[in-house]
């Protein structure tokens, strides 16, 4: 089966795709709605549609082996060939509309570079900035950066490529990366000259080829130009007010656009006739408009970034209260780079048509290579979600998806692969953080069985998906009514939560969008009631773009990270899905613990046992501890010293009240803290002291709705096999309405007795 990927305008470069991996077109699947995955495989293969087992996951004597035999296989269909796909990643602006004419011009933009192009295998390589060249064969024109930092200007035949044609500055650019530099070149048969900041930087008389006529294959491109027919050469940078003039404008116009720093709307700058001229003033989408009245309208091909600010944008301003749309200085650029990566591409290799009365839950499509032990084989994760329960009193349990995208590509020393390496965690190949990540690639770190590291691997503990199946492992088996969501399904349809008896956030449900956390202050403001089973919980805001595929995060720091939006960056912090700044939900005046009652604590991930804490019991005669059932508490008095997504149940991220947090002074009203970890070690840590694990907390919010909170990321590995944690869930879903069902229960799998 092939299904067409989005259109693209032109073929560009692609290159192979190493080893096993796959993607279905989203994460969660409606049940009587297909799921369409996307393969690449070297060799035949055998792939299955799978319902992730209940019973190994929750069994502490299982292994790895055991839990990945432990499924029900519901389709299998043998592919007879490989299926291997390719890759183009890299951003750039393809221009519609008629070729630039035959004649003078210039070649003008405001550019900020990141990096210089790198040498290969061929000794000369560069950036394509603004070109009109299919090298090697039909090569009009071009303003180009080559890996010395030397700006370069073509001016051809519209034919072979001829390097007397091409003309170079002396070496500039390696100093001035990170920098805003404004570049132009001036192409006539008379002469040609080329700028920088409105300087001369080179110049030739002539006589000169001047511009030839267009051919079949010309095609104005920014950001790139083509070789051998596919767009390629790739800049990692960002422009702004890029323009192509109908003349060879002279020294003192070119001056004066440098001058304006891009300030000043081109049109009022009285520099002649135009051919195209783009202002970047969109900020959003995939379409950039040319002013000229020519039609040469743009359209950005896999990604670009707005919402970075002009030549005159002053980025350390972005403090919170800061208004870009009432900054004149602001301006408008679009940043490129060449590994940015929206959609694979990739065809789609196996559909499955998701029965009307499939069970909600966690699925995988299984992909195994002819002859490959089955424990090897690659899980495609999914899920089958239902916004409107079957059965009365339905938990809603929100699988943390948003992050496992923002996670999911975190490069390995083995290998990076630009494109499917972009994460919250990584940074361009430009060393420029990664705002964007899409939904329509391999996400190969959420792996249902599989741990993040070796040191992880030792401690048995996973913040990925894992997590996520222990909950809903247990729920089956203590017989609670239950649908599966995710986070995009959340953000789609913020008033599902009305029809559930309650809301159980599970993992590590670090993302969220505003229309998520708005949802669930709505829901609980109408009397409703959650269960928080997470760590560091409702931190970053995210946003969406319209069709739900790339969801972008922008992460302003206090201190120096380069992975991330430093102080002095923070200008870069608006996104470009909502034009609404981003970062930390405590830093937007928007605190997690405004909704949840915890709010991110800090990290310990350093893979040792001792890292892991238990809950010591403070409220020991609260309801919560003894009604319908008394919660067993140890001789030490804690819960929690067993847990099956590590040693113990407090561990990796932990959220706790916002006093201990730093963030508060003075008690919730209506908050009683029931216990704490109370010596466990930050390895990083959010303001607050730095010791101090997570923290259990029942909230009566005076803005309506009851939260039951334990702000730890391992936490529901302790479901099945810590009788206390076991115990107190138990209590705490019975004092919020939600009765297990003992005819659904799964036998052999509850370990005590339940209230029923």
């Amino acid at each position: 089966m092939n299904h067409p990927v989005k259109s693209r305008p032109e073929p560009a470069r692609r290159v192979a795709v190493p080893g096993v991996s796959g993607y279905v077109d989203r994460v969660g699947v409606p049940a009587g709605q297909s799921a369409r995955f996307h393969v690449n495989s070297p060799a035949a293969y055998e792939f299955s549609i799978v319902r992730l087992g209940q019973r190994a996951i929750l069994d502490a004597t299982a292994d790895e082996p055991a839990d990945r035999a432990d499924v029900e296989v519901i389709s299998t269909r043998r592919h007879a060939s490989a299926t291997p796909q390719t890759l183009s990643a890299g951003s750039y602006v393809y221009v519609r509309g008629e070729p630039i004419p035959r004649g003078p011009l210039t070649l003008a933009t405001w550019l900020r570079l990141w990096r210089l192009p790198v040498i290969d295998a061929i000794q000369w390589a560069w950036f394509g900035i603004l070109t009109d060249l299919d090298y090697p064969e039909t090569c009009r024109f071009g303003l180009l950066v080559d890996h010395l930092g030397r700006i370069g200007a073509y001016t051809g035949d519209g034919g072979l490529f001829r390097h007397e044609w091409l003309h170079l500055t002396e070496p500039l650019m390696a100093s001035r990366l990170g920098h805003w530099v404004h570049v132009a070149a001036t192409l006539s048969d008379q002469s040609l000259q080329i700028y920088v900041n409105g300087e001369s930087a080179y110049r030739t008389g002539g006589p000169l080829p001047s511009v030839s006529a267009p051919g079949a294959a010309a095609r104005l491109r920014i950001g790139a130009n083509a070789e051998q027919g596919a767009a390629d050469d790739f800049l990692d940078g960002d422009l702004a007010q890029p323009f192509v003039a109908a003349s060879a404008l002279q020294q003192p116009v070119v001056a004066r656009v440098a001058h304006d720093r891009a300030r000043t709307p081109l049109e009022q700058l009285a520099i002649g006739p135009l051919h195209a001229a783009w202002p970047l003033d969109e900020e959003r989408g995939v379409e950039v408009h040319d002013l000229s009245g020519n039609g040469r309208h743009g359209q950005i091909v896999q990604g670009g970034t707005w919402q970075i600010g002009g030549p005159a944008h002053d980025t350390s301003r972005g403090v919170p209260g800061y208004d870009p749309l009432s900054d004149p200085d602001r301006g408008h650029g679009l940043r490129l780079s060449s590994d940015d990566l929206v959609d694979a591409e990739w065809s789609a290799t196996d559909e499955w048509l998701v029965p009307e009365d499939a069970e909600s839950g966690l699925y995988a499509g299984r992909i195994r290579l002819e002859g490959q032990d089955p424990a090897s084989a690659v899980s495609v994760v999914f899920a089958v979600v239902r916004t409107r329960p079957r059965r009365p009193d339905s938990i809603a349990l929100l699988l943390a998806t948003n992050t496992w995208f923002a996670y999911g590509r975190r490069p390995t020393d083995v290998l990076r692969l630009a494109g499917l390496s972009a994460s919250c965690y990584s940074n361009h190949i430009s060393g420029r953080p990664f705002f964007h990540v899409t939904t329509l690639a391999p996400i190969p770190r959420a792996d249902p069985y599989g741990f993040e590291s070796l040191r992880a691997a030792f401690t048995r503990h996973s913040h990925l998906v894992r997590p996520e199946r222990y909950a809903e492992a247990w729920l089956a088996a203590e017989g609670y009514a239950y649908e599966v969501i995710t986070d995009t399904t959340l953000h789609a349809e913020p008033d599902l939560l009305k029809h559930f008896a309650a809301l159980m956030i599970v993992g590590h449900s670090e993302y969220w969008t505003d229309a998520e956390r708005d949802g669930v202050a709505a829901f609980l403001a109408d009397g409703g009631q959650v269960v928080s089973l997470s760590g560091n919980t409702l931190c970053w805001r995210t946003s969406f773009n319209d069709d739900l595929t790339v969801l972008e995060s922008r992460k302003a720091v206090t201190s120096e990270d380069e992975r991330w939006l430093s102080p002095g960056e923070w200008g870069e912090r608006w996104h470009s899905d909502d034009g609404r700044p981003g970062s930390l939900f405590t830093m937007l005046g928007r605190p997690g613990y405004e909704v949840l009652g915890l709010d991110t604590k800090g990290m310990i991930d350093d893979g040792t046992p001792t890292a892991f804490d238990a809950f010591t019991v403070l409220q020991p005669h609260h309801f919560l501890f003894h009604e319908p059932l008394a919660v067993p508490i140890s001789a030490l008095g804690t819960i929690g010293e067993t847990n099956l997504n590590g040693p113990r149940a407090s561990g990796y991220e932990f959220d706790a009240t916002p006093q201990q947090a730093g963030l508060l002074d003075e008690p919730l009203a209506g908050q009683v803290l029931l216990a704490r970890a109370m010596g466990q070690r930050n390895i990083e840590w959010h303001g607050g002291r730095q010791h101090g694990g997570g923290d259990i907390a029942y909230w009566e919010r005076p803005a309506g709705g009851r939260v039951f909170n334990v702000g730890s990321i391992g936490l529901t590995g302790a479901l099945a096999v810590d009788p206390g944690v076991q115990q107190l869930m138990r209590n705490v879903l019975f004092h919020f309405g939600v009765r297990p069902d003992p005819e659904r229960a799964t036998p052999g799998r509850s370990s005590a007795a339940s209230p029923r």
